[in-house]
Formats: structure tokens, sequence, C-alpha cells
């Protein structure tokens, strides 16, 4: 379980990375897509965070 939650945080943070500079440099620049990629991003990092700190010592 661990690690397909840091899988998917990595996944995440790619997407919301890749979204976020496709948004600003390739799109028109639209908020409500950067508003997703970004919280893409952010809910990457919290998967990472809970999976680092939160499931330490329970495998």
């Amino acid at each position: 379980m661990r690690n397909f939650i840091k899988i998917s945080g990595f996944v995440l943070i790619i997407v919301g990375t890749a979204g976020l500079l496709l948004s600003e440099f390739v799109w028109e620049h639209s908020s409500t897509r950067t508003i997703i990629f970004g919280v893409v991003n952010f809910v990457g990092l919290v998967n990472l965070a809970f999976a680092h700190f939160g499931m330490r010592g329970k495998e």
C-alpha cells in the first residue's frame, strides 16, 4: 500500500508539473487549467508526505 501511494504521488507530481509547464508555454493562458494542475501537484505532494511520515512504522 505504501509503495502504491508513493508511486501515485510521483505520478501526480509529474502530471501536475508537465501540465503547468504546458499551460504556461504551449496552451493559451487559462486560469482554470492552471488551478487544476496546481491542485494535482499539491495532492501529489500530500501523498508523498503521507507515505513518508504517516506510514513510517507500518510496513
